[in-house]
């Protein structure tokens, strides 16, 4: 698969800022309510998944992709 494959976890150092830039297309891997386990992080980044967090809150698993999604949007001026 190609383009930017975006993991969202709480626990990531790096922003979704400065990766938003780095591609046209994003695949976004959002975990369920509890949050991926340590191994379902491991696989997800040795599938080429990069780590990012989208602030220092902890969303619901039913907004998070959905503010991961407008946040590339305003971040590549697509508004």
């Amino acid at each position: 698969m190609r383009g930017c494959k975006l993991l969202l976890s709480p626990l990531s150092e790096a922003p979704l800022s400065k990766i938003a830039t780095k591609g046209e297309t994003f695949v976004i891997a959002a975990g369920p309510e509890a949050g991926f386990n340590a191994g379902e992080e491991a696989a997800l980044v040795e599938a080429g998944f990069v780590p990012v967090r989208l602030g220092p809150r902890v969303l619901r698993t039913e907004t998070a992709a959905l503010a991961a999604l407008a946040a590339l949007n305003a971040l590549r001026g697509d508004f």
